[in-house]
């Protein structure tokens, strides 16, 4: 037996407790009444019961945060407290230890060293789902063989060649090599396997760079990182006009579509736009000529009388002129005017009468007789498409149970996967800013650009794919990175074969929808360039419900608008100048580039020039843009709000924006021209103030003081007036007698000094006006004086 008061230094595998010595065996813990129960190994004698009756007999060591301490010792009796015997001890605490290990040490003269003291715990921390005893060591692994890899094994062979080559390092009692061995059978498994893995691989690297990029949806994310924003064509429009027999309202989406002559022959579907009432009355109608024969209405003309009462007419209805195998549709900008005429000369019954206006953006192009025209109303503006709905998402409630046990067994913080679902028909019909709004399309049937010509790119298109959520109609938008995490938001990728995939946003960028919610989708299927029909195609009305009040249906105009979407290598030679485009405006020339890239709602240019200034207010910069139109004169407040809301997308925060229109710079000219023999001064004179003019010429050209001749800064050159004139023919010579601008104090004095120098000069804000109006003076005015040859 070893001395009390020391420790052992040897440690050994199974200690016994030495003769008439004394050791603990075990200490439980009641931590409801505070006390430890100290279980002896050995019966205590007498002489024992003396010193472990003691509380200075024990030590209680360890503990991170409380250390309680021993207050009594006493000998227990069998029974209590429970599970306790004649060998045990009860110590009682002044409180319990925390969750660390704490050690039970008693000294006295017969303790055996090896027994003399004992770990344990007041609290277990094992409110963890493993194990609370630590991990047993594990063996320290073997290292692997060295495996040659040939990282340029990229398909099935490769791959399987290699697996064979390698099992007899592995495994070289293996020789059978036959196909129908379930080994064999494995290996290829795992070639093919690698096959595909290594496809994708590559497909993945491909993806990522634009100049490799196969996909059009991976072409249109690479290009939307840079503003860009591929087109996915548009639908074709035109008009549809019907023949009925009684009053009927024409609801929208009314379907319409070809006659196939055979069963391979596609089925092109149009569908109406609004809601539209059908009259009768309105299916023929003729020109009013007023009791004279041999009547024409010109193709300048805005307005109409029709023969009878057509007080049906709205304004907004469309109207198709059709008459000498020429057509044309208007529509009404005002309600119609029935008024009553005495013209004796009339026919029967054609004294009441009708006048109809029509917009100047839907004009005749050709002048219609009288005689041979036909009116027709009835017209609905149609686009290429038929209408299907279709439920993405519909689950079962075994089903959203399975989900929403799916979702409950995934990792704490893991990141849900971003909600993809397909649409079943294809191509997702897309309406372009001239289908939706008709008046701004050509109603003649002249043609158009050419499809897929993107030389002038066309505004984007809108999809008519309409998603509701539970029964909520989301929004599309064409980025989710502008979406807010409550935005109820998505947005659409468009393949190389025209299917549409809806992408939803991930919480962060655009709301997550519930994975168990009922999604449904109405949208269109059509479009591309393959619904530019011919005049006179559609004839087939495709209605469930029976069309008693139907006769006919035709288009009397071609189908126009329709294109396909940008491929992907389109867009990847395209759109690489417009990296260069800059996306916000900074400097006085980036203004002026913005504002002269605007364009009206039909895509045709607005702005011919701008000039921009910066300018100190005292708190912050001003950019003051003073502009110029095109095709008008004048700055109109339209215009004006349009271009603000396009610009205030462009300029820096903290800059305020300031658009005027140009300062007119009117001028007096006076010309002496002589007349060559065989001329007519009157012929010549009136072709010279026709030359000069600020209007369109009947040939198609532009008048020399026309406004788009001139913008800003531009000085107005003698020489450049002298060769408009003697273009003329009929003009022998010719002479400036005036050039000053209008109410000058000293004309003559400004004209000797303009001839001498050779222009006349113009402020860069200014631009040079000569209206020749005898209504507006002060708009600058013309005097031609003709010598020479008589009549």
């Amino acid at each position: 037996m070893a001395a009390s008061g020391l420790t052992p230094s040897i440690q050994c595998p199974a200690p016994t407790l030495a003769q008439g010595a004394q050791g603990i065996a075990r200490v439980a813990v009641d931590d409801a009444n505070t006390r430890l129960t100290v279980t002896f190994l050995a019966p205590i004698t007498a002489a024992q019961q003396v010193y472990l009756s003691s509380p200075l007999s024990y030590s209680l060591t360890g503990g991170q945060r409380l250390f309680p301490r021993i207050l009594t010792a006493t000998i227990a009796t069998p029974g209590s407290p429970p599970g306790a015997d004649s060998n045990s001890v009860v110590l009682s605490l002044d409180g319990l230890g925390d969750f660390s290990i704490y050690t039970l040490t008693v000294s006295g003269p017969d303790i055996d060293p090896f027994f003399s003291s004992a770990r344990l715990r007041f609290r277990l921390g094992c409110d963890d789902s493993f194990d609370c005893r630590l991990p047993a060591a594990q063996p320290t692994p073997q290292a692997e063989l060295a495996v040659a890899i040939d990282y340029l094994t990229k398909d099935y062979a490769g791959f399987r060649q290699a697996l064979l080559d390698f099992l007899p390092t592995r495994l070289p009692g293996w020789t059978e090599r036959s196909e129908a061995d379930l080994g064999m059978m494995l290996l290829e498994l795992f070639s093919a396997t690698a096959d595909e893995l290594s496809y994708m691989q590559d497909r993945v690297a491909n993806e990522a760079f634009l100049e490799t990029a196969t996909q059009r949806r991976s072409v249109a994310g690479h290009l939307a990182l840079v503003g860009y924003q591929m087109d996915d064509g548009a639908s074709a429009s035109t008009w549809l006009q019907f023949q009925v027999n009684d009053s009927h309202l024409l609801p929208a989406g009314f379907k319409v579509s070809n006659n196939p002559a055979t069963s391979d022959d596609p089925v092109i579907v149009f569908e109406t736009l609004t809601d539209v009432q059908l009259e009768s009355t309105h299916n023929r109608m003729s020109l009013y000529d007023w009791g004279n024969s041999q009547c024409c209405l010109p193709g300048t003309a805005l307005n109409a009388t029709l023969v009878g009462t057509f007080d049906d007419l709205k304004a907004g209805d469309y109207l198709l002129f059709d008459g000498g195998g020429r057509r044309d549709v208007v529509q009404l900008t005002a309600a119609p005017v029935v008024v009553t005429v005495g013209n004796s000369g009339a026919p029967p019954g054609a004294q009441v009468v009708t006048q109809v206006t029509w917009a100047a953006s839907t004009p005749l192009h050709h002048d219609y007789c009288v005689q041979g025209t036909v009116v027709r109303g009835n017209v609905v503006v149609a686009t290429h498409g038929e209408t299907v709905e279709e439920t993405l998402r519909s689950l079962t409630d075994q089903q959203k149970a399975e989900v929403n046990a799916e979702i409950a067994a995934r990792p704490l913080g893991a990141r849900a996967p971003r909600q993809r679902l397909k649409l079943s028909w294809a191509p997702l019909a897309h309406l372009d800013a001239r289908t939706m709004t008709p008046s701004s399309s050509s109603t003649s049937g002249a043609a158009q650009t050419a499809v897929g010509d993107f030389t002038a790119r066309p505004p984007r298109s809108v999809s008519t794919l309409q998603l509701k959520v539970d029964g909520q109609l989301w929004q599309e938008k064409t980025s989710l990175l502008e979406a807010g995490s409550d935005d109820q938001s998505y947005r659409l990728e468009i393949d190389d074969a025209g299917e549409a995939t809806v992408v939803f946003g991930d919480g962060v960028f655009g709301l997550r929808p519930a994975e168990t919610s009922t999604l449904t989708a109405v949208y269109r299927v059509g479009g591309g360039a393959t619904g530019n029909v011919g005049g006179d195609t559609l004839t087939l009305a495709r209605s469930a419900d029976p069309t008693p009040w139907l006769s006919s249906v035709t288009n009397p105009l071609p189908a126009t608008g329709g294109r396909d979407w940008e491929s992907g290598d389109h867009a990847r030679r395209f759109a690489p100048p417009s990296f260069q485009q800059t996306l916000v405006a900074v400097s006085a020339a980036d203004y002026q580039t913005a504002a002269a890239e605007f364009v009206n709602s039909d895509g045709s240019p607005a702005i011919q020039r701008a000039n921009a200034s910066f300018r100190w207010t005292g708190s912050w910069l001003t950019v003051t843009l003073t502009i110029d139109p095109l095709g008008v004169e004048g700055f109109t407040s339209a215009l004006r709000q349009q271009l603000t809301d396009y610009l205030n997308s462009r300029r820096l925060s903290g800059y305020d924006l300031e658009l005027a229109g140009p300062i007119y710079l009117a001028v007096d000219l006076g010309i002496q021209i002589s007349v060559a023999e065989g001329s007519q001064q009157g012929d010549v004179q009136q072709a010279v103030l026709l030359g000069l003019s600020n209007d369109a010429v009947a040939d198609g050209s532009k008048g020399f003081f026309h406004p788009d001749n001139f913008t800003f800064g531009d000085n107005l050159y003698i020489s450049r007036l002298y060769a408009a004139v003697m273009e003329v023919p009929g003009v022998q010579s010719v002479e400036i007698t005036r050039l000053a601008a209008s109410h000058s104090a000293q004309p003559d004095r400004e004209t000797a000094a303009n001839l001498a120098q050779g222009f006349l000069a113009v402020g860069p804000d200014q631009v040079v006006r000569l209206d020749n109006d005898r209504n507006f003076p002060q708009n600058g005015t013309l005097t031609v004086t003709v010598s020479g040859a008589q009549a």
